[in-house]
């Protein structure tokens, strides 16, 4: 796609006395035609929401996202993403474009980390786009350890026996402190496990557990072309 065909999004002041930004703008290009993606302040009562919204031509709600950010502060929190059932997995990429808007929103908003709570299923679209492990919850720990030591896998034996360990050292007497490192290790062994399944493509490797999950400037920084290309994909006049 040419530069002449890139839409350049539209950012604005959320209200002119404070610093958030918030941005809109139109996909040229997409199987559904035309898409136009507007974030805007969530209909609640707190000043701090936010919700961003997929709409067609017509206007019809394609998808959204809500999340949370106290303005002048470096941390956002994703509450929900919604694609409607008929578009999802079919080449729409409405999850993906939604993301983007995130992340134009967290650039634009100088914020540091996008912390997510990830449904079992939705963990490996989030990796897909470099959120990663941030499990803190020692219930979360264990039940997502499980995941990983009962894949009986002949290249995953590896990170099961790991897991394996790590569930005895967590079920031996140990401080307080000592069980908050083994979340540290946890979360570097779920970002094996999912880089190992990703580049297997194989979804048999399925989790059975919510995930805490975050997204970090500096991880957007360091694959910026992976990004920049997604914003070019989808017409989107946009560089990081």
């Amino acid at each position: 796609m040419n530069k002449i065909n890139l839409v350049k999004p539209v950012l604005r002041l959320y209200r002119p006395d404070e610093s958030e930004k918030l941005c809109s703008f139109c996909v040229p290009r997409n199987k559904a035609g035309e898409i136009f993606v507007n974030v805007k302040p969530g209909s609640f009562s707190n000043s701090y929401r936010f919700i961003i919204e997929l709409r067609n031509k017509l206007g019809k709600l394609l998808g959204h996202e809500c999340y949370s950010h106290f303005n002048n502060t470096d941390s956002m929190t994703g509450l929900y993403i919604e694609v409607l059932p008929e578009y999802r997995q079919k080449n729409y990429f409405f999850g993906e474009i939604l993301r983007l808007a995130s992340i134009i929103q967290m650039m634009e908003n100088k914020v540091r980390t996008f912390s997510i709570k990830s449904k079992d299923t939705a963990i490996y679209f989030h990796s897909k786009y470099k959120f990663e492990p941030s499990v803190t919850s020692f219930k979360d720990r264990d039940e997502l350890l499980k995941t990983l030591a009962e894949d009986t896998s002949d290249d995953f034996q590896g990170l099961a026996v790991q897991a394996k360990d790590l569930i005895g050292q967590i079920n031996s007497p140990s401080s307080a402190e000592a069980q908050r490192t083994m979340c540290k290790q946890t979360n570097e062994l779920l970002k094996r496990y999912i880089k190992k399944a990703t580049a297997k493509q194989d979804i048999k490797h399925k989790f059975n557990w919510s995930m805490d999950m975050t997204l970090k400037d500096k991880t957007i920084m360091e694959n910026k072309d992976y990004f920049n290309a997604l914003f070019v994909k989808h017409g989107i006049d946009y560089k990081i």
